[in-house]
């Protein structure tokens, strides 16, 4: 497989990026299964740009995939979910934040679109670089800081249906450019939406101060399960199959409650064990200042971002519980002050 490499320019997209895109003519999006806002704000922007360009545009959403949520960001883009024999006859597969291709959010996976040239635009660190054509920036704040650039390089006029779609992905990889993937060129992105016409408030109200009554329970599960090291440097939460259905919520509802650990004041380490599926334990993993938790998922086989990373693992929440603290315990403890 070919592997684009970054231009010197930050985001600056690569000519052979731009040529593959450009000489398609029916074109398949996916991103990755258990879609946040970036992914779905990628594939929402990404999917209006390319219709004003007179593609054909085909969108892989296996149904339930999205969280209620979420759904608001769907609904902006008006997504219509393709079939598998219309992804078929597309002639260009465009993988957006997602770092292998296992994970992409497509019924039977790359199998069921054999021939197809897959295009792969990420920023995770651990990117397999899957695809005929790879543009992978690990120093982007999220997908939608490199779609707006994608979108410029197409000649596509952005909307300000389209800059709300960009900038509702960059303030949730950011949470509200909050953290350390902030940087000139993120804010710079959003001045530009915002310019655009990006709807900010309506944005952060919908990502914010939107909690359904179920979404609400469930975060008070978290917070009644939280946890905190005897040093204060580790602080987790979980939430069992049983507790996430009690209070009427699925799996794809589980998105950045790992936030509630994380904001113990002087942790370094966050995790959120969740078990949306029975007996599937998904790890949420959070450092601060600089606290590489990637290293501590791919001890567990996950992946992600140097201070926000994944994984999953069979078995008991009580079980994967007992298992990863022990190694966060350990790994905390090499950190420095």
């Amino acid at each position: 497989m070919a592997k684009t490499q970054n231009a010197n320019k930050a985001n600056a997209v690569p000519d052979d990026i731009s040529r593959a895109i450009l000489a398609a003519h029916r074109i398949a999006l996916a991103g990755h299964v258990t879609p946040d806002a970036d992914c779905l704000g990628s594939m929402g922007a990404l999917a209006l740009g390319l219709k004003d360009l007179g593609k054909s545009v085909r969108v892989a959403m296996p149904a339930g995939s999205v969280s209620r949520r979420l759904s608001y960001l769907t609904d902006l883009f008006d997504l219509q979910p393709a079939t598998t024999s219309q992804l078929q006859a597309c002639d260009l597969l465009i993988g957006l934040d997602t770092a292998k291709d296992r994970r992409l959010n497509i019924d039977g996976k790359l199998d069921a679109l054999p021939g197809i040239p897959v295009l792969n635009v990420d920023h995770h660190a651990t990117n397999t670089r899957f695809g005929k054509w790879n543009w992978v920036d690990p120093q982007a704040s999220s997908v939608c800081e490199l779609v707006v650039d994608l979108v410029a390089a197409l000649g596509c006029p952005l909307t300000p249906t389209m800059a709300t779609l960009l900038y509702a992905g960059i303030h949730g990889d950011t949470q509200g450019f909050s953290l350390g993937n902030t940087s000139t060129k993120s804010l710079a992105a959003a001045h530009a939406l915002a310019a655009s016409g990006a709807r900010i408030p309506e944005v952060c109200e919908k990502l914010q101060r939107s909690h359904s009554r179920s979404e609400f329970d469930l975060l008070k599960v978290i917070y009644g399960n939280a946890r905190v090291s005897a040093d204060g440097r580790l602080a987790w939460s979980t939430a069992s199959h049983e507790e996430i259905t009690a209070a009427g919520c699925v799996a794809e509802d589980i998105d950045n409650q790992v936030e509630i650990p994380r904001s113990v004041e002087g942790i370094r380490v966050a995790i959120l064990f969740t078990e949306g599926v029975p007996g599937k334990i998904r790890m949420n993993f959070r450092g601060e200042r600089g606290a590489a938790v990637l290293e501590l998922a791919r001890e567990f086989g996950g992946g992600g971002h140097p201070t926000s990373a994944g994984a999953i693992l069979d078995g008991s929440i009580a079980a994967v519980t007992e298992q990863v603290l022990a190694k966060a315990r350990a790994f905390v403890a090499e950190l420095s002050r």
